[in-house]
């Protein structure tokens, strides 16, 4: 974040920007973390997530 607070100082950031800036960043953190979540609570995949085993590839035509 302190690259984040110099670059912000360098240009002369206001309160608006400043609210601009931690709420995009916040935004993109939660998703994040949301994302994540909702991929790895899952003990195993569910079947919509594999292939079925029967697939004809016609390897043998």
């Amino acid at each position: 974040m302190n690259g984040l607070v110099t670059l912000a100082q360098a240009d002369g950031l206001n309160a608006a920007g400043w609210i601009m800036l931690i709420g995009c960043v916040g935004t993109v953190c939660c998703l994040v973390t949301f994302c994540y979540y909702r991929i790895l609570r899952e003990p195993r995949p569910s079947e919509h997530h594999h292939a079925p085993l029967e697939i004809d590839r016609h390897e043998r035509d």
